[in-house]
């Protein structure tokens, strides 16, 4: 690229956001506040059950109420359009529509919708259909059907088990024959969900005279939806157009193409815009459970402490999820590790479909499982070999001479210095005074515990990870498209492929690009949201696996360096001057060292545009440019099955402090201390907002929450008086402190860092939790520990 003047400092400055002002105004645009002409709204009759045959519908009465449109069942539904096309397929084609056809596999699983002039019309006649069930047994235990016991969700499956496999890498057997000792340990995780404020919804809009769908929605991953809808509806994708507004909250769990494509068929058959925006129950009963599931672990080890070789057997309850099976599994490939040198590595994974709320993407993905089982088990061996927990987590990390670092399993760790990391988190946390704190308090009786955990925090999914499920590659590698232009005026606007839900994606962009073309963040307009329509995208593109910073920011580098390349030459034209001696600074283009000799970015968008005389010969007029980059670290698996199934690697420590209440089991947090490393800081800002609330997830994930299920497959916390989240008063002051070592992969340097806090956080509270009952012999297996569960601990061991 010509050269170009110096960056301007915007990135890595802890800038106001630029969206705030609209947001906190109520000047924000979200799905709930879009209401085209004549607009139907959509209510869903769901099934009861958690497995029922559905043996006949009688909908009359319900489509002689006043004011009800259209009425659409799963057998419809079925004959109008095709199955919803997974991402990761099945071994065996299963029909899986956007509406139950045939029978429902879940409780909430929607099998019958109405859209009439307002909500409670359609609830109404929701109420009035009629409904003859076949009710079945329910497969409720993802480890009965890894053996191959219960009732079949899909009889032409076969079996409830849509991937058993294991991945062996290095030389397993033979370092568990060297160990000194083996740790074996059982845990279990809970199915939860990150609860964003708003719910998911979608609008849809159909024009007969060009057979083309409109469609509105806060998905987050638009790039496949568009690909899903075209596909189930039959229409090229160029007859789709796809916007999604300001998106309030999403942590993964705001994708379900069904509803687009229910209310797509509503709105071809009535004529008329229809509306779907799900309620709180129906978000928590069906939208997306982060995956719950059992693993057994095994750490050989030498009697000093070095880790020599880990098997996990890893058994994932995906519920009725037949979109993105084994994803769970897959990505914990990623953190299998978590930052310590560990050999050889045996991963025995189960994918295990169940009759429940169907699993998907959750703020850290099946991470948090994977760290909360790697660091539970590293503080039992500690207690074991008489260690101090943190002390055995320095003897086995990767250390900062040995990056870029490449796991057994693919994972490349591109920087970072594990040992300072810990080192700093427990210099922050006063850890040897916590400790002496800790014997004092309990020679007066107190149960006070000191919790440690540290992660790595994968950023960014590379998609050719799915060879290792279907054998076959199709979509791969991580990717983001961007757009920057020079309007006419010399205004500064730019878009990308990935629609933001909170992120400050507005502000950094800005500030990327104000670096670039020399002027302030204000001066560039982000366009907000998507539109397919026009805005650059991929099928990769999307708000999804913590990628904006490893991915996204490179097309936006990357289309602004194009649209800073084209002013420089057209300067240099003017100016008559050499393009190495031009700066970009201050809103325009200058000579160095001589004040007077510069063009204004209006100046040169007036030549773009209008005197197109003036340009250089054979330049093109315009000053717009489209840029997409993809992640350098991706590669397709290799012949021993290693592939990194994510990619740049930012990495944390958690220090905890509880209080458990012996009289009650209740958990209070005292002191809680984070050091993370994410590499540069686009904005420390945003990236502190990201950690605390990142943490106060894995907080909750903790102490609180989980879907919880009887042995007939009934939900039994379906709203959020017993689905708990943690407030204000549950959530302590969390105390940040950061390193940066800059990624050498990513084109500014920065790593993920959205999903850090909930990656450890479970983890640094059950082992505090845990240190905190040491008198009375408690290991804490499974999450939440919930007052109750605690007292039971403490009542058990009293002998009560």
């Amino acid at each position: 690229m010509t050269p170009a003047g110096e960056p301007g400092g915007w990135v890595g400055r802890a800038y106001p956001l630029k969206e705030a002002a609209r947001l906190v105004a109520g000047r924000g645009r979200f799905l709930d506040d879009l209401a085209p002409a004549r607009l139907l709204h959509v209510a869903m009759l769901r099934s009861p059950h958690a497995h029922a045959r559905i043996v006949a519908l009688d909908v009359t009465a319900a489509a002689a109420l006043p004011g009800v449109a259209a009425i659409l069942t799963g057998a419809q539904a079925a004959a109008l359009s095709k199955p919803i096309r997974p991402l990761i397929p099945t071994a065996v084609p299963i029909g899986d529509w956007c509406l139950a056809a045939d029978r429902a596999r879940f409780v909430g699983e929607p099998i019958v919708a109405v859209a009439a002039v307002d909500r409670a019309t359609a609830e109404d006649a929701a109420e009035a259909i009629r409904v003859t069930w076949e009710v079945l047994p329910a497969a409720v235990d993802a480890e009965a059907g890894a053996r191959g016991e219960g009732p079949l969700l899909y009889p032409e499956l076969g079996s409830n088990v849509v991937w058993h496999d294991t991945l062996t890498y290095g030389d397993v057997d033979a370092a568990f024959a060297a160990a000194d000792g083996v740790l074996r340990e059982r845990f279990e995780m809970q199915r939860y969900a990150s609860t964003p404020l708003e719910t998911f919804g979608c609008i849809a809009a159909y024009d007969a005279g060009t057979d083309a769908y409109t469609f509105w929605s806060n998905d987050q991953r638009p790039g496949l939806t568009m690909s899903i809808l075209a596909e189930s509806l039959g229409v090229p994708q160029s007859r789709l157009r796809l916007t999604c507004p300001d998106i309030g909250g999403g942590f993964g769990n705001k994708r379900r193409p069904a509803w687009l494509l229910v209310c797509a068929l509503l709105a071809k058959r009535t004529g008329r815009s229809v509306k779907f925006v799900e309620d709180r129950r129906e978000s928590l009963t069906a939208l997306m459970h982060a995956a719950g599931g059992v693993m057994e672990v095994a750490l050989a080890y030498r009697a000093d402490g070095t880790l020599l070789g880990l098997s996990v057997r890893d058994v994932t309850d995906e519920g009725k999820n037949l979109v993105s099976p084994t994803q769970h599994n897959l990505i914990k490939l990623g953190n299998i590790a978590n930052g310590y040198r560990i050999p050889a590595i045996r991963y025995e994974a189960w994918s295990v479909l169940t009759n429940k709320c169907p699993t998907g993407a959750n703020r850290g993905i099946g991470k948090p499982f994977m760290c909360f089982a790697i660091e539970r088990s590293m503080a039992l061996l500690a207690r074991r070999l008489g260690l101090d927990p943190a002390e055995l987590r320095l003897r086995n990390y990767v250390g900062v001479d040995e990056m870029p670092y490449r796991t057994p399993t693919g994972a490349e760790y591109d920087s970072g210095d594990y040992h300072a990391t810990l080192r700093a988190a427990l210099a922050r946390f006063r850890y040897a005074e916590r400790r002496r704190e800790q014997v004092e308090g309990r020679g007066r009786g107190r149960l006070l515990g000191i919790g440690v955990a540290t992660s790595v925090e994968p950023a960014g999914t590379n998609l050719a990870s799915y060879e290792i499920i279907t054998g076959r590659r199709a979509a791969s590698g991580s990717a983001e498209a961007a757009m920057v232009r020079i309007e006419p005026d010399g205004r500064v606007r730019a878009a990308i492929g990935d629609p933001p839900s909170g992120q400050g994606y507005e502000t950094v962009v800005a500030q990327i690009v104000a670096d670039e073309l020399g002027v302030a963040p204000d001066e560039v307009d982000v366009a907000r949201g998507f539109d397919s329509a026009t805005t650059p995208w991929l099928y990769l593109s999307g708000n999804y696996s913590n990628k904006f910073s490893v991915t996204d920011t490179g097309a936006v580098v990357g289309a602004a360096r194009r649209v800073r390349d084209k002013l420089v030459r057209l300067a240099a034209h003017r100016l008559e001057a050499d393009p190495v001696d031009l700066e970009l600074r201050d809103g325009a283009v200058r000579v160095r060292g001589v004040p007077g000799r510069a063009l204004t970015l209006g100046e040169l968008a007036r030549t773009a545009y209008a005197d197109v005389l003036g340009l250089p010969p054979g330049e093109q007029p315009g000053l717009e440019a489209r840029h997409a980059h993809q992640n350098p670290l991706a590669r397709p698996m290799d012949a021993a099955r290693r592939v990194p199934s994510q990619l740049v690697f930012a990495n944390a420590a958690h220090c905890c402090l509880v209080e458990v209440d012996p009289g009650t089991g209740g958990v209070r947090i005292l002191a809680y201390v984070v050091v993370h490393d994410c590499g540069r800081e686009l904005n420390p800002l945003i990236v502190e907002g990201m950690v605390h609330g990142s943490t106060a997830h894995g907080i909750g994930a903790a102490l609180l929450e989980e879907f919880r299920y009887d042995e007939h497959g009934q939900l039994l916390t379906s709203t959020f008086m017993d689905y708990l989240k943690p407030t204000a008063l549950d959530v302590p002051d969390i105390d940040v402190g950061r390193l940066e070592h800059p990624s050498p992969v990513t084109p500014l340097g920065a790593k993920g860092v959205g999903e850090g806090g909930a990656i450890p956080g479970p983890a640094a509270v059950a082992n505090a939790v845990e240190d905190a009952l040491a008198p009375y012999g408690v290991t804490v297996r499974a999450l939440p520990l919930t007052p109750e569960t605690v007292w039971r601990w403490l009542a058990a061991s009293r002998g009560a």
